[in-house]
């Protein structure tokens, strides 16, 4: 018998051909998987966020990766072997656009369809963990006393060959060690959904497991229809993400551009003062102007201090009632942000007022008169839809599920605050970094320059 013969008769051409997911997929998958499990505990001042806000087309990129793998892995006729791993690709532009999903349910049905999303997002590490485990250890011989084998449950049982019963066993595992993270970021629903989904795999691991021939016939006549599914389940997931963005109605008329795209006209205009090229002339005293922009500082910046107030008490208001979570709240916090609003007002009055002297003794093709004139405008513009705010978010904290929509208001709009007041800054850059306009704009300088780094690192509106 030649060497060639020998060979082949050890290794079988059959053995040699991959029969599971392969291992480029798995880690694709996998860092996904933990990639969204993250995103769905993390708070929002985290730039991981910018992944379902601003960076959302990511998940378009994702769904174009997964279809050209699953017609490259139908080719390699691995495809319904390693079908259960697109179901994280498809579900990702889902979760991005999750508040629109949820935007104008009842509390109830916002349960329902934020722990189904949850559900799955929970279950995802666990089942390509669960996964790699079967294609490493029922393929190939794996010594009796691996370390592997003797310390995680369920390993041993799918090296036997047990693989529906080992199986169960290391999923029911991993989500019974995620209950420590929806006890710690989500709440007493989260943890009774996981504990359904242990109970769901072990009853599913007692089932008589399908016969090796069966699952070979099953799977060669399986091929193409899988190929047909991964296509479908494509276009279904890109719809929805299409419909869900660009569906009318879903921000409840928020006056933020940030919040709703129908509202690019609400902002403040950054046109309507217009600088001038001439001198910077300093009149011969700067007291009123010092008032005036120290006024207005202090005013933007406790008027962001209400703002975050409501803002994050109106967030985990929400999230309490959406997860039956127990999160502590400022007492009476509706009160104790419209009273820093209040105060705010009356800062303005008085930074109004000094605003007129100032502005009395300064000419018109003065920088600084410019800078006056575009402060004093956005802070009345601000302190006009601070009245709007409260009104609207008066409205929908009526309801439970209007929690949501009254914590954007705030949030989107101390976002906004920041940003609009940071072109400012650059605008009249000129004004503001001149020596001799130091002594009376430091203060407002340091006090916007507070304001926009507040929220420049929170991403809003989820």
């Amino acid at each position: 018998m030649s060497t060639a013969t020998a060979r082949q008769l050890e290794f079988p051409a059959d053995r040699r051909v991959p029969s599971g997911p392969p291992a480029w997929l798995f880690a694709a998958t996998g860092g996904l998987g933990l990639l969204v499990l993250a995103m769905a505990l993390a708070e929002t001042n985290l730039w991981l966020h910018y992944l379902i806000d601003g960076g959302e087309f990511v998940s378009l990129l994702g769904l174009a990766f997964i279809a050209a793998a699953g017609v490259a892995l139908h080719r390699q006729h691995r495809l319904v072997v390693s079908l259960p791993l697109a179901g994280p690709w498809l579900l990702f532009p889902l979760i991005t656009q999750g508040d629109q999903i949820i935007d104008n349910l009842s509390i109830n049905e916002m349960r329902v369809i934020t722990d189904l999303i949850l559900a799955a997002i929970f279950a995802t590490p666990v089942g390509v963990v669960v996964l790699a485990a079967r294609s490493a250890y029922s393929c190939r011989q794996i010594r009796s006393r691996s370390i592997f084998l003797s310390f995680v449950p369920g390993l041993r049982l799918i090296a036997e060959g047990r693989a529906r019963e080992g199986s169960a066993l290391l999923a029911a595992t991993l989500l019974v060690c995620e209950i420590g993270m929806a006890v710690a970021f989500l709440g007493a629903l989260m943890v009774g959904t996981l504990i359904l989904m242990v109970l769901a795999v072990l009853w599913w691991g007692s089932l008589r497991p399908s016969s090796a021939a069966e699952a070979s016939t099953r799977r060669a006549r399986s091929e193409r229809s899988a190929l047909i599914l991964l296509l479908v389940g494509v276009a279904a997931s890109f719809g929805l993400y299409a419909g869900y963005k660009n569906r009318p109605g879903a921000y409840q008329g928020s006056p933020s551009f940030l919040m709703d795209p129908q509202q690019q006209g609400s902002g403040y205009r950054l046109d309507r003062v217009a600088v001038p090229e001439g001198p910077l002339v300093m009149p011969a005293s700067t007291a009123s102007l010092d008032a005036a922009f120290t006024g207005y500082g202090r005013a933007l910046r406790r008027l962001l201090d209400g703002y975050y107030i409501l803002d994050r008490n109106y967030t985990w208001d929400f999230h309490n009632e959406l997860f039956l979570r127990h999160t502590p709240l400022v007492p009476g916090y509706r009160a104790a942000g419209l009273r820093k609003i209040a105060e705010a007002g009356a800062m303005r009055v008085d930074a109004d007022r000094q605003a007129a002297i100032a502005r009395a003794g300064l000419a018109g093709d003065n920088p600084v008169a410019a800078l006056l004139d575009d402060v004093r405008g956005y802070v009345s513009f601000n302190f006009d839809r601070a009245a709007r705010l409260e009104s609207m978010s008066g409205e929908f904290e009526k309801s439970k599920a209007g929690l949501q929509h009254a914590a954007h208001l705030y949030e989107g709009e101390g976002k906004v605050l920041g940003m609009v007041l940071s072109e400012i800054l650059v605008k009249h850059r000129r004004a503001l970094d001149a020596p001799s306009s130091a002594p009376f704009t430091s203060a407002f300088v340091t006090d916007a320059r507070g304001i926009v780094n507040a929220y420049a690192r929170r991403v809003v509106g989820f």
